[in-house]
């Protein structure tokens, strides 16, 4: 027995040990599979479209359904972005997935006009409804809001959410660098 199908025995056995095993087993292929993935797709140049996911899994020579799954998992971290039905591409890491971009102005733009305040939580249900991110994708539309230091994640006074940490001059210029430095890569 691994050590990692041993950990989760030990915390959940309610289920007994063979449906824990078998759960297990069932994460432990699943994140292959999305590591799998993620390195073949960094393959490919930065914006340039991936094969349809039928290819990828024949490449990967693993079912198509869990390409699929694997595929949203990327697409719900930032690294790729899907337009219309088939066509897929892999996005920069300071590139704003399509679907967040107006999430990420509102944001910015209410935190330059002062009407998210420093220290104050972010209302993202309410962002995420108005601007058309899920909620499953809250977390990938605020990673660049994150990365330049405007929003963080963590239990504040109201609770576990994304609060705003910075003003945007401090961000601003977090951001000029970060877009500086996507400039100069090859």
């Amino acid at each position: 027995m691994t050590a990692g199908v041993g950990a989760v025995l030990a915390v959940n056995d309610t289920a007994g040990p063979v449906a824990s095993q078998r759960e297990a087993r069932a994460r432990w292929q699943r994140d292959q599979l999305q590591s799998r993935l993620r390195a073949t797709i960094s393959s490919y140049p930065y914006g340039a479209a991936l094969p349809a996911t039928p290819d990828l899994a024949e490449q990967l020579g693993a079912p198509p359904e869990h390409v699929r799954v694997a595929l949203m998992a990327l697409e719900s971290a930032g690294e790729i972005a899907q337009c219309g039905r088939a066509y897929r591409y892999r996005l920069r890491p300071e590139e704003t997935h399509p679907q967040d971009t107006a999430f990420d102005r509102a944001v910015r733009a209410g935190i330059a006009t002062g009407r998210y305040a420093r220290g104050t939580p972010l209302p993202t249900g309410l962002l995420g409804g108005r601007h058309g991110v899920a909620p499953v994708h809250v977390a990938r539309a605020c990673r660049l809001l994150i990365a330049d230091r405007l929003v963080t994640r963590h239990n504040g006074d109201a609770g576990p959410g994304y609060y705003v940490t910075n003003s945007l001059g401090i961000a601003a210029q977090a951001a000029a660098t970060r877009k500086e430095e996507g400039k100069n890569r090859v």
